[in-house]
C-alpha cells in the first residue's frame, strides 16, 4: 500500500489545471490593453469601468499600451497625458489625449475623468479590430462638461493667483524620550503661458529630549542626565520665470533662510538664471533635456563663529545644471548633474550627480536602479571647534564631510496568467 503522503500528492496533482504551453498570445475575443501608469491611477476603478477590453499585466502580451503621465498645472491641478501606443496587430497606430484637473478636483472626479478619456481613446482601436457591435455611442449636452475638469475661465477675479496655507503639530514620547514638532507653510503662485511666479515659505520647530538614567537592581533611579536637541529653521523662496520661446526661458530666484543646524542666523541668495531645453517644453511629460546656468550673491550671517573665523560674509556664486528625463514604453529614466562654486574661490565647490531608472528587460522582468553622490567642498558655515559625542549622536550641528551618497537597486519578476481583469476588494 503506498504511503499516505504519495496518495495526497496524487490527489493534488489530479485537481490542478494543466499549464498552457504558451501564453505569448491571448485569446482574440477582446482587445488586450496594458496600463503603464507613471502617476496616480485607480487601476481597480478603470478595470471596473472599462470592460470592453482584456487588461493584461505585461506589455508583450498587449495590443495597446496606455502610457499615463502628468505634470503640475498652473492653478494647482494637474495636466494628464494619455499616450495610446499600438503594439503587435495594432503596431503603427497611436493617439495622445490630454485632460486637466482643477485644484479642487476630488480623487473620484479625477479617476472618472481618466476613465472617460481612456475609454474614448480606445474606441478607434476597437473599431479597427472589428468590435463595433460591442459599442454604444451616446452624446452629452454640448454645453456641459465633465465634473472636475478644468475650464477656461472667461473672467478670473484672482488673475490666475493660487494660494495655499498649511499648519501642523505633533508630539510623541515615553518615559525616557519626548519630541515636539510644529510646522507651517504658505505658498502663492501664478502660472500663465508667458510667466511663472512662485512664492514659498516654510517654518519648522523641533524639540527633542532624551533621558539617560542609571537604575539599581529594583528599578530605583540612581542618577540621570537629560539631553536636549532644539532645532528651528525657516525659509522664504521666490521664483520669477519668463518664457522666451519653445525651448528657452529666463528667470530670477531669491532665497532667504535661517537654520540653526547649519549655523545660519540669516542667509540670502539672489540671482538670475537662464534655461535651455533641447526638446520643446510642451513635451516635458514624455522627455526633457534642460541645461540651466545661474549667477548670484550669497550673504550669510552666522549664529556662531565659523571655522574660517567669520560671523558674516558675502560671496558671489554661480552654478550649472543639467537634467534629462524620459518616460517611454520600455520604462523611465532621470539623470541630473549640478556643479556650483564661489567665484572668488573655486576650491570651495559642490558637485552633485544622481539619477534613477526603471527598465523592463523582458516579459515580467524589471530592473530598478537609483543613486546620488555629492562631492562636498563648500562647508563655509561650519561652527568653529570640534563637536562632542552628544552633538554627533543627536545631530545637533552640521559636521565636516567630504562626500554624501545614496545608492539602491532592485529587480522584480512576475509570471503566471497574463490577464488582469478581475477586481476583488474583499478584506
Amino acid at each position: 500500500m503506498p504511503p499516505p503522503i504519495l496518495v495526497l500528492l496524487a490527489l493534488v496533482l489530479a485537481v490542478l489545471p494543466m499549464p498552457a504551453r504558451s501564453q505569448a498570445a491571448p485569446p482574440a475575443s477582446k482587445l488586450t490593453v496594458f496600463l503603464d501608469c507613471r502617476t496616480s491611477c485607480d487601476f481597480d476603478f478603470l478595470r471596473q469601468e472599462i470592460t470592453l477590453v482584456d487588461w493584461v499585466r505585461d506589455r508583450a502580451a498587449a495590443e495597446v499600451q496606455v502610457l499615463v503621465t502628468s505634470q503640475g498645472a498652473g492653478a494647482g491641478g494637474a495636466e494628464y497625458t494619455l499616450a495610446l501606443l499600438g503594439l503587435r496587430t495594432m503596431a503603427g497606430r497611436g493617439d495622445t489625449l490630454v485632460f486637466t484637473t482643477n485644484p479642487t478636483t476630488t480623487p473620484d472626479e479625477r479617476r472618472r475623468l481618466m476613465a472617460q478619456t481612456m475609454a474614448a481613446g480606445l474606441v478607434p482601436f476597437l473599431v479597427r479590430r472589428g468590435d463595433v457591435r460591442r459599442l454604444r455611442i451616446t452624446a452629452a449636452d454640448p454645453g456641459g462638461q465633465a465634473t472636475g475638469a478644468a475650464r477656461a475661465p472667461t473672467v478670473d477675479r484672482w488673475r490666475a493667483w493660487v494660494f495655499q496655507v498649511g499648519l501642523g503639530a505633533s508630539t510623541n514620547g515615553d518615559a525616557n524620550y519626548r519630541s515636539r514638532n510644529v510646522d507651517g507653510s504658505f505658498n502663492a503662485r501664478r502660472i500663465t503661458e508667458a510667466w511663472k511666479v512662485e512664492l514659498e515659505s516654510d517654518y519648522e520647530y523641533r524639540d527633542d529630549r532624551f533621558t539617560d538614567a542609571e537604575l539599581d537592581s529594583v528599578g530605583n533611579v540612581l542618577s540621570e542626565e537629560v539631553y536636549t536637541n532644539l532645532r528651528r529653521n525657516w525659509d522664504i523662496e521666490t521664483l520669477l520665470v519668463r518664457s522666451l520661446g519653445r525651448h528657452l526661458s529666463g528667470g530670477m530666484r531669491g532665497v532667504l533662510r535661517s537654520d540653526t543646524y547649519r549655523n545660519l542666523r540669516r542667509a540670502l541668495l539672489v540671482g538670475p538664471a537662464v534655461e535651455y531645453n533641447v526638446f520643446p517644453y510642451a513635451e516635458a511629460t514624455r522627455r526633457e533635456l534642460a541645461f540651466q546656468y545661474g549667477v548670484g550673491v550669497e550673504a550669510n550671517r552666522y549664529v556662531d563663529v565659523t571655522i574660517f573665523d567669520r560671523t558674516r560674509e558675502s560671496l558671489p556664486t554661480h552654478y550649472v545644471r543639467a537634467n534629462y528625463q524620459t518616460r517611454a514604453p520600455w520604462g523611465s529614466a532621470n539623470l541630473r548633474a549640478e556643479h556650483r562654486n564661489y567665484l572668488t574661490d573655486g576650491t570651495k565647490r559642490r558637485t552633485e550627480v544622481g539619477g534613477h531608472t526603471n527598465v523592463r528587460v523582458f516579459r515580467g522582468f524589471s530592473v530598478n536602479l537609483y543613486g546620488e553622490y555629492n562631492w562636498i567642498r563648500d562647508q563655509i558655515t561650519l561652527r568653529r571647534g570640534s563637536g562632542g559625542a552628544t552633538d554627533v549622536l543627536l545631530r545637533r550641528r552640521e559636521l565636516l564631510s567630504g562626500f554624501q551618497y545614496h545608492l539602491g537597486a532592485g529587480v522584480s519578476y512576475t509570471f503566471g496568467s497574463i490577464f488582469n481583469n478581475v477586481v476583488n476588494p474583499r478584506f
